[in-house]
C-alpha cells in the first residue's frame, strides 16, 4: 500500500509542477468570465532552466519508483538468552604477621694486657731533600710500648 501511495505522489508531483493553463479553444465560450484579454509578453527564457527542472523532476520520480519497488527488508528477531550465572567465593587471603628480629650484639670482653717494653735497634733513614738529594740519617735504639 505504500508503495501505490509514493508512486502516486510522485506522479501527481510532477503533473501539477509542469500543468500550464491551456489556451482557450475556438469555439468554447465561457459564459461566467468575460473573455480576457493577454498582452503578449516577449520574454527570454532558455530552455534550460525547463531540462534542470525535467532533471530534477526524474530524479525524484526514479528514487521514489526504485524505493516503492524495493522489497521490504527481512523481519529479524532476535532471541536473547540469559546468561548463567556462577558465583565463586573469592579467595581469602591471610596475611602473616611481620615477626622483625632485633639482631643480638655480643660484646667482647677487652682483655688488659700488661704493658711491654720492648727494645727497637737504632737503624739509618734515608731522607729526600726538596733538590732530590737523599741524606742518610742514623736514628738511635730505643724502647716503645707494645
Amino acid at each position: 500500500m505504500r508503495r501505490i501511495a509514493v508512486v502516486a505522489l510522485a506522479i501527481a508531483t510532477v503533473a501539477s509542477a509542469n500543468a500550464r493553463p491551456s489556451p482557450p479553444r475556438p469555439g468554447f465560450a465561457h459564459h461566467r468570465t468575460p473573455p480576457r484579454i493577454h498582452h503578449h509578453h516577449h520574454h527570454h527564457h532558455s530552455r534550460g532552466a525547463a531540462v534542470a527542472a525535467g532533471i530534477v523532476g526524474g530524479a525524484i520520480i526514479g528514487s521514489a519508483l526504485v524505493d516503492a519497488l524495493r522489497p521490504d527488508p527481512p523481519v529479524v528477531t532476535t532471541v536473547v538468552q540469559p546468561s548463567t550465572v556462577v558465583v565463586q567465593p573469592s579467595p581469602v587471603v591471610v596475611q602473616q604477621p611481620v615477626v622483625v628480629q632485633q639482631p643480638v650484639v655480643v660484646q667482647q670482653p677487652v682483655v688488659v694486657q700488661p704493658a711491654t717494653r720492648v727494645w727497637v735497634e737504632g737503624r739509618y733513614v734515608d731522607q729526600v731533600q726538596a733538590n732530590g738529594t737523599i741524606i742518610r740519617t742514623w736514628v738511635p735504639g730505643h724502647y716503645e710500648m707494645r
